[in-house]
């Protein structure tokens, strides 16, 4: 602080007080150099004078002696400005000046006591207390108010905790009021000046130390509010500039050191305040002067990229509220006919961020480029269009992606100062460029970066090489390429095409370049944002319609292609691209992601990738897909119709691609052809119930078949009490369906079960059907129905478990034997109710529906099959040397043919002719005893029964179903109804009468077979060689050898003979030579 001495203050005396009385100049009048800068001495002296002529005589002597101007006590006020610790935290201090000053009033001699404890708050509120009397003082003692008030600490400590933006806010509104009185008490000037130019005239004069000094707490000041996201009138903001630009004027008008000016620090703040205020003309010269203060310093890397991204924020802000469209071309081939203003702000501040190497925020630049037209896109990248291309010409009619792009020299990259741009720079300033452009459907320069990438990555991986992380562009790049493409392909759907085919031509190319650019993305890892994805997933719901027919009777509502042009281009092979494609993506998808935990794909991405991997019918990554959607949400109800869920139809980005009833039902049938996919049918079947709906019968057949065969006993129990416990009303398919499940799988308990079960659940959807229950106890009564459907399922379940595969499970035949035991008891029931509701005469308006002869012949040839199903088979008993079996007795083998004789003969007797079946297991049956008879005369005997019984078979006829009456029956000729079929023997069976006469030694027997057989059945490569054999084993050898011959130039198609028949001819042949015939 400056000090004066006693002697200097008196010489000094009588000009100072002639000074103050006529309002002498200020200080900012001054030169400079007449201002100390020393802060540590503190010698002030107040004079009080009442008039100028008694100066001398009213000041004490004591006052002159050499002491402090000022008390070196510190105040005990916490906001004076002597903390020295505060003071240390403070930026841009101006120094205390060296200012005589003389009280002409004890108001001013308060002030100027205050002034002397430095006391800036003390001060202030004297000096506001002065009224229109602080006119008349003079302008130093303002400029050291201002001083005072600009060194009082705005910083809060620990020793002296403040509210820094309140303190801040203070100082400044006070300072601003003082330097208008400022002006105010300069000569010449009004004491009401005008307002609009009070500011700036103020400020234009004030020293630029003080100037700093408030120039730097307007900056915190106006980021302090910035901060709060609190936004400023604009008559304040436009204020404030002005305010700003007139400090940062001051400051920069000085010649003194470097202390006193603004380095490239502050000057970056201000400008970025400017920016904010809208002053973006004043914020770009200051941001020009950072970089060169930078440049001369060589401190280029400590330069704030803030204030760069304000300015940009500022000019894009602009922009969008300017009134002035933005003029979107169609094509840049216009390009040329537009004049590029190089000197608009935008495209001087991008140049100015660009050449300084600024990392400065992509959204900023992405707005500022939002802000320019086309054409001036177009000058801004680095390449253009290649005049060769083929396609140049086709462009000036719509914009083609096929356009080539090259390489051209570019204006940025040479400047006459400098300030030129890299070639790195100007490359990733185009994907922002190219970017844009994508954005308003010009895809050309954006696919041109893609192709340079991939040749890009291509060469780097062939060489091992990493690719640098700041020439990889972002994911938005790519995103908006995709998103593009998905719109186009969508719209081009939705209009009308020349012909479907182009419009198919058209999404299969756009297609293409989807996967271009996602095979891109997906090499260099920017694949992971969901928006990609997505996008690509649209593009594959947009080629959809014309590549696959298969899509419901929603098609007509949501597209205009129709099934026959997709069931065309399906030929073709889009069904199968489509699925390819589809492959592809999904692969790359889970390749980076393997369970969809990072987010890559949205849920209603996941549904609509499912839906169009069943619309494609590609069941495994179906399955893959759907299993990961369930991890991720377990408890989402996936099949529910209800409006408030987040079903997967529901969710789906597109309807037609949307996983509906008919893709479900596909997907659960082909969870059902393997067992090792029951597991995940079961999941499926849940899943699909937990949403309310139903499985059909014909696929719950399968279902339970499939449960069944994998040996899901309690599922299929689940299943069956699920459906009884939801009272659900079973038609009678279905219930036929569970029960010939369980049979199929050789489960005849649990089918037989299952009979009972299923009839208690099909009786009422029977007696709903009947309209009304006869509550009289007549056959039409509810328990007579539940009897009757009884039968009819056992019949069922018993004709399907004597078929069942595991033929030689005895404890299985046991059961099929003990189950038919059950039928022959209720259906002996059902016959004797019957027969009394006759006899009482009962007359019936409408026949009930009772057990038919269909039911009663099945049950029965169930039971004789499961009885034969235990012994040897007869077929091909030529190749036995002995044909008994060694754990089969004969009494055994014997006791099964009579079994089956009495079966044959109650099942005539019950009034149900023998169909094929029952007459087919009465020959095995004789065959079976022929075969395995003890000697040769009862073995002959058997075979002469057989034969009798073959040609009584061939001339029986049979009412193939009908209603079961136990009266008398009477059978109707082939050509008096239609449901009398013939009786066919079965070919096998005929092959094995054959063999058994062979081993019989009986030529003629197996001859008149043959002829009877060929006669009613014709040609048949079994029978022929069974008939070859006989001939070989019985009769001359050239018989069987001319005989051989006709049947290959006759049948050279269905007969072949391969090289073991012939062996066993020859073997037959040549025995027959050393055995006499009989």
């Amino acid at each position: 602080m400056l000090r004066s001495s006693a002697g200097r203050l008196c010489k000094r005396l009588v000009r100072t007080v002639d000074s103050l009385t006529s309002d002498g100049p200020s200080i900012a009048a001054l030169p400079s150099r007449q201002l100390s800068h020393s802060s540590t001495r503190q010698i002030r002296r107040i004079v009080l004078q009442s008039t100028p002529a008694y100066v001398t005589a009213r000041i004490p002597t004591a006052q002159f002696h050499s002491e402090s101007y000022f008390s070196t006590t510190l105040p005990e006020n916490p906001s004076s400005i002597g903390h020295s610790d505060a003071l240390k935290l403070e930026r841009y201090l101006p120094a205390l000046l060296d200012i005589d000053l003389i009280a002409q009033t004890d108001a001013q001699q308060a002030l100027f006591a205050a002034i002397q404890h430095l006391d800036a708050d003390l001060s202030w509120h004297l000096y506001r207390q002065l009224g229109k009397s602080r006119h008349a003082i003079p302008t130093c003692v303002i400029d050291l108010l201002i001083t005072l008030q600009c060194r009082k600490p705005v910083r809060s400590t620990p020793t002296n905790v403040i509210d820094s933006r309140a303190a801040v806010r203070q100082v400044c509104d006070r300072v601003l009021l003082l330097c208008n009185d400022r002006l105010r008490n300069q000569p010449g000037s009004s004491s009401k000046p005008l307002a609009s130019s009070m500011d700036d005239n103020a400020l234009s004069t004030l020293p630029p130390p003080l100037s700093l000094r408030l120039l730097y707490l307007l900056i915190v000041e106006e980021e302090q509010v910035a901060a709060s996201k609190s936004r400023q009138p604009p008559r304040r903001r436009n204020k404030l500039a002005t305010i700003l630009t007139t400090l940062s004027t001051n400051v920069d008008a000085t010649n003194e050191r470097a202390e006193s000016r603004i380095d490239f620090e502050l000057r970056g703040r201000l400008a970025a305040t400017l920016s904010r205020l809208e002053a973006t003309d004043t914020a770009y010269h200051h941001l020009q002067i950072v970089v060169e203060q930078a440049n001369r310093s060589d401190a280029d890397a400590l330069v704030d990229p803030r204030p760069f991204d304000q300015l940009l924020s500022a000019l894009a802000r602009q922009a969008s509220t300017s009134k002035q469209a933005v003029q979107l071309l169609p094509s840049p081939i216009d390009s040329a006919s537009n004049t590029i203003n190089e000197n608009d702000l935008i495209i001087r501040a991008l140049r100015l961020t660009l050449s300084s190497d600024i990392p400065a925020s992509k959204a900023n630049i992405h707005k500022c480029l939002q802000a320019l037209d086309s054409a001036t896109l177009w000058w801004l990248l680095p390449f253009e269009l290649d005049g060769d291309s083929p396609h140049i010409s086709s462009a000036k009619q719509r914009p083609d992606d096929r356009l080539g792009l090259k390489q051209k020299w570019h204006p940025w990259q040479a400047s006459a100062n400098g300030s030129s741009v890299s070639q790195d720079s100007l490359d990733s300033f185009a994907e922002r460029v190219a970017l844009v452009l994508a954005q308003r459907g010009i895809l050309q320069p954006a696919l041109h970066i893609v192709d340079g990438l991939q040749a890009s990555h291509q060469a780097n991986h062939d060489r091992n090489a990493t690719p640098s992380a700041s020439k990889i562009p972002d994911h938005d790049f790519f995103t908006v390429i995709l998103e593009k493409l998905a719109e186009r392909m969508a719209s081009s759907i939705d209009s009308d095409a020349r012909t479907s085919l182009d419009t198919h031509r058209g999404l299969v190319a756009d297609l293409h370049l989807a996967f271009k650019v996602y095979a891109t993305a997906h090499a260099i890892g920017v694949d992971l944002d969901s928006r990609i994805n997505t996008a690509v997933i649209n593009t594959l719901a947009s080629c959809l319609p014309s590549a696959v027919a298969e899509l419901g009777p929603e098609r007509s509502r949501f597209t205009k292609i129709s099934a026959q042009t997709a069931r065309r281009n399906e030929e073709r092979g889009s069904k199968q691209a489509l699925r390819q494609y589809l492959r592809q993506f999904a692969t790359m998808v889970l390749g980076t992601d393997p369970d969809l935990s990072k987010g890559t794909v949205s849920y209603p991405a996941q549904a609509t990738l499912l839906g169009l991997l069943m619309r494609t019918r590609d069941y495994s990554f179906s399955k893959r897909i759907y299993q990961l959607i369930r991890l991720h949400d377990s408890n989402r109800e996936l099949w529910s119709w209800d409006a408030n869920t987040e079903s997967l139809q529901r969710a789906a980005l597109h309807p037609l691609a949307a996983p509906d009833h008919s893709a479900f039902m596909w997907f659960f049938a082909e969870s059902l052809r393997s067992s090792a996919q029951t597991l995940f049918a079961v999941q499926l079947h849940l899943d699909w119930i937990a949403g309310g709906n139903a499985i059909p019968s014909s696929l719950n057949a399968l279902f339970v078949r499939s449960l069944l065969r994998a040996g899901l006993i309690p599922v299929v129990r689940r299943v069956l009490q699920e459906l009884e416990a939801d009272r659900s009303l079973l038609p009678a398919r279905l219930a036929r369906s569970l029960v010939v499940s369980f049979a199929d799988a050789g489960y005849p308990d649990l089918a037989m079960e299952m009979v009972v079960n299923v009839s208690q659940l099909t009786s009422p959807t029977y007696l709903s059907e009947r309209g009304k229950v006869d509550q009289d106890g007549t056959p039409d009564s509810s328990d007579s129905w539940i009897l009757v459907s009884t039968l009819r399922l056992m019949s069922v379940a018993l004709e399907h478990s004597s078929r069942a595969s595991v033929s030689k499970d005895a404890d299985l035949h046991r059961k099929v034997l003990r189950l038919f035991e059950e039928f022959r008891l209720g259906l002996t029931h059902r016959l004797f109710i019957t027969s009394m509701a006759q006899s009482e005469g009962a007359a019936h308006a409408q026949a009930p529906i009772g057990i038919t002869l269909r039911d009663v012949r099945m049950a029965y040839n169930a039971c004789m099959r499961a009885t034969l199903a235990g012994l040897p088979s007869p077929l091909r008993a030529s190749e036995m040397t002995d044909s008994r079996d060694p754990e089969v007795s004969w009494h055994t083998t014997e006791a099964a043919c009579m079994h089956v004789h009495e079966l044959f003969i109650e099942l005539s007797d019950l009034g149900v002719e023998p169909d094929g079946d029952s007459w087919n297991l009465r020959l095995t049956s004789s065959l079976h005893a022929c075969l395995a008879a003890p000697d040769q005369a009862a073995r002959t005997g058997w075979l002469q029964k057989a034969l009798a019984l073959f040609e009584q078979a061939t001339e029986q006829v049979f009412e193939a179903d009908g209603p079961l009456c136990a009266s008398e029956h009477a059978v109707a000729s082939a050509s008096e109804s239609e449901k009398v079929h013939r009786v066919s023997v079965h070919p096998a069976v005929v092959t094995a009468l054959i063999d058994a006469s062979r081993c019989c030694r009986d030529l003629e027997c197996g001859l008149r077979v043959y002829d009877v057989h060929l006669r009613q059945s014709g040609f048949n490569v079994h029978v022929e060689k069974a008939r070859l054999m006989l001939l070989a084993d019985l009769a001359e050898p050239t018989e069987w050898r001319d005989e051989l011959q006709r049947l290959v130039q006759q049948h050279q198609s269905a007969f072949k003979c391969d090289d073991r028949f012939m062996k066993q001819l020859q073997m037959l042949s040549g025995a027959a030579g050393k055995v006499v015939p009989r």
